[in-house]
């Protein structure tokens, strides 16, 4: 250990003894520990996770929450999640004509219309009207609009989590239980999906998930927002050509756009009826609010060679006006926002699972929300990326650019490494928190014999948490 080594460890017990009080010593001790290159890691943030009773516009609800992000769960009206938050941000769509509301079967069915509340739901996948093996669609009062038991199952700073158990529905043979988890420091929300045979037959049936997302205007409600987007990576071993197929609406709708060399569907929210599904292999779609600079990513498992409903494990719905064929029947869309609310559906399919009386099967799924601009390039465990990291060599220095959307509140530290792997220097960037957009624009020495470079994510107690881009130098 060298005299400079001891002298700092001195420092560390002296201002430990004296509780950090001088600020003047405090920055000495930090100087000497960054000559040395020895990591200190910032004062742990506290984002811990709550859940409590309340209202939400009038509904009872669950608020799960740490700081972060917000989940209500509003168990009355189907169970749903029925509005997801980013800071103060709201995600999803809410239909403000039933805020409060909870409507009986006889007023929401055939007959009556559809009370669609808006938030999240799980239903029974494939759709369809031929057949006992499809499921009839909305409205169907107890799947989607009937009051689900709920309990609290998890209640502790680290995590909570709230049940979320359906009627059981005797035409389809199923019953659904969800349960929302919200952990402590991280935007991600774990969703677990369980189907469960509640009759005395062999049922089959795939679990559909989806989420409207609220697509009026920020700044104008009274008009769609022209910046609402979805990002589906496409199956490089599609079995459909051009990695996705119009389910619903004009097969040259414009809403539907392939980029980056054919490898994602990038779809534009239009006030035009639309839908389209894709045997999406990557295990993530993302939706991105440019107006509002947030979005978030739902991971979940694709499992090759297993048959899905509608052929797609993730799925779209533009809602707005148009004629679409249901089969036997046309649907009418009005051009009227009123019965025709702008909301954006992005939707994801489980496999089929065929369930002997009494089986269950879980498909659980999970939800990052992050602040990010458009378009996705691509995902990450920590987040989302806008702009790929790149680094430019320019004499002695390097210049580090690249934009991100992050899950975990930290600092970015770039890592600088030689050709045989060895890391022979750090330099930190900057903070990050996931309700900021991350822009990264900085010029920094470059550190001799630097063969690549990446960028990685700390949290608030030092915990390297991932990576957010790698390169390799040209110089």
């Amino acid at each position: 250990m060298n005299r400079k080594t001891k002298l700092t460890l001195r420092f560390a017990l002296v201002l430990i003894v004296i509780g950090f009080a001088d600020q003047t010593i405090l920055s000495v001790f930090n100087s000497l520990c960054s000559s040395e290159r020895i990591p200190m890691a910032a004062p742990a943030a506290s984002f811990p996770a709550k859940v409590e009773k309340t209202m939400y516009k009038g509904w009872n609800a669950y608020r799960l929450s740490n700081g972060l992000v917000t989940l209500y769960v509003a168990p009355d009206i189907g169970g749903r999640a029925i509005q997801m938050q980013l800071g103060d941000q709201d995600y999803f769509f809410v239909n403000k004509d039933l805020a409060g509301k909870v409507l009986p079967a006889e007023q929401n069915n055939l007959q009556a219309g559809w009370a669609n509340y808006g938030g999240d739901k799980v239903w029974p996948g494939p759709e369809g009207w031929s057949n006992d093996d499809q499921w009839q669609s909305v409205p169907y009062y107890i799947l989607d609009g009937s009051k689900f038991e709920s309990e609290i199952t998890s209640n502790n700073s680290g995590e909570v989590a709230v049940k979320v158990t359906s009627p059981k529905d005797p035409r389809t043979g199923v019953q659904f239980v969800r349960t929302y988890h919200v952990y402590a420091n991280t935007t991600r929300i774990k969703v677990d999906q369980v189907m469960r045979n509640i009759s005395k037959r062999p049922v089959r049936w795939g679990v559909w998930h989806l989420i409207q997302n609220d697509a009026a205007d920020a700044n104008d409600p009274s008009k769609p927002n022209p910046e609402l987007y979805m990002y589906v990576p496409l199956n490089p071993k599609s079995q459909h050509p051009g990695g996705y197929y119009v389910m619903f609406g004009d097969v040259r709708h414009p809403s539907y756009q392939v980029v980056d060399d054919g490898r994602m569907l990038k779809i534009q929210y239009l006030y035009r009826v639309g839908k389209i599904g894709a045997d999406s292999s990557a295990g993530w779609y993302a939706v991105v609010n440019g107006q509002k600079n947030i979005g978030f990513v739902e991971n979940f498992k694709f499992f090759p060679g297993m048959e899905y409903p509608d052929n797609s494990s993730v799925e779209s719905w533009n809602d707005g006006p148009g004629i679409i064929s249901r089969g036997p029947f046309d649907q009418v869309l009005a051009d009227d926002p009123k019965k025709t609310p702008y909301f954006f559906e992005s939707e994801g399919m489980s496999p089929y699972a065929d369930l002997a009386p009494g089986e269950e099967y879980s498909y659980p799924i999970s939800w990052s929300p992050a602040a990010v601009t458009n378009p996705v390039r691509g995902t990450v465990p920590v987040g989302i990326i806008s702009e790929p990291f790149s680094a430019k060599v320019d004499g002695p220095n390097v210049k580090l650019r690249g934009t991100f959307g992050v899950y975990i509140p930290g600092s970015l530290v770039a890592n600088f490494y030689n050709v045989m792997g060895e890391e022979i220097a750090h330099e930190n960037l900057q903070a990050v928190d996931p309700r900021e957009v991350v822009k990264v624009d900085k010029t920094v020495k470059l550190p001799a014999q630097t063969f690549r470079v990446s960028i990685r994510l700390l949290d608030n107690s030092g915990e390297n948490r991932g990576w957010l881009g790698n390169v390799v130098l040209k110089k």
